[in-house]
């Protein structure tokens, strides 16, 4: 499952890339990207300041009183059923979430949006002597895709607080994928009454499949240095 993610660009970025959605979907065709605001990196070779890993801080957007806005929040989710007893989540299956009611909360309340540029993996098909290469996903188009997630904010900071992806696939299966869309279908994430059918529709009919997407193998050493410092940078927030 996914190891890092990449964002495009930083928080003034995505604020402007939401005003324009907010102005009337720049671009025409219901996108709301703007292509000035993707950040020139090669394929697999991401710049450092846009990897994230797991308990960094991701930039988000959420609907709040029928306006859009960018909030930060950790990577890495956990209910306070699991304090103390498990590692923060960092991904969900969307059946799951959407169809239990210990989430009826987060369900309501916390659904958001990732943009990214794409994101690091390890290819599931690498034997377990040999070290593992990393594949970078990304889309054809050159355009951000925004990842479906839930996204626990308090008013005041807990340790709960958190932000979960979603994944989706054959719930009988152990094969899961990121649940992404491209802008013109991911605002409908965020509708405030979206229900578990409405949700599976998406998932069927909107969301990024395999014959969208790229993929680049590259090697962990790549990203390690840069990861260092990602890693070095939060800690000293």
């Amino acid at each position: 499952m996914c190891e890092f993610i990449v964002q495009p660009g930083s928080s003034p970025d995505l604020l402007e890339l939401l005003a324009g959605s907010a102005s009337g979907r720049v671009n025409g065709a219901g996108s709301v990207f703007c292509p000035s605001l993707r950040p020139d990196t090669v394929p697999g070779v991401a710049e450092a300041r846009n990897i994230i890993k797991p308990s960094m801080t991701v930039s988000a957007i959420r609907l709040r009183d029928g306006q859009l806005e960018c909030v930060k929040v950790r990577w890495g989710w956990s209910p306070v059923w699991t304090m103390g007893t498990m590692p923060p989540r960092t991904h969900l299956p969307l059946h799951l979430v959407m169809r239990s009611r210990v989430f009826d909360r987060i369900r309501s309340e916390g659904r958001v949006l990732v943009a990214v540029d794409g994101w690091y993996d390890i290819p599931a098909a690498t034997p377990s002597h040999q070290t593992p290469s990393l594949s970078y996903t990304t889309s054809r188009q050159s355009s951000p895709m925004f990842l479906a997630a839930f996204a626990q904010i308090s008013e005041k900071p807990c340790g709960c607080d958190g932000l979960v992806l979603m994944t989706c696939g054959d719930p009988a299966s152990a094969e899961q994928r990121l649940l992404a869309f491209n802008a013109e279908h991911a605002l409908g994430w965020l509708e405030p009454d979206l229900q578990w059918e409405q949700a599976l529709q998406m998932t069927a009919h909107m969301a990024v499949d395999e014959p969208q997407l790229e993929h680049v193998l590259t090697s962990p050493r790549a990203l390690q240095g840069a990861t260092l410092r990602r890693v070095d940078a939060a800690r000293r927030r």
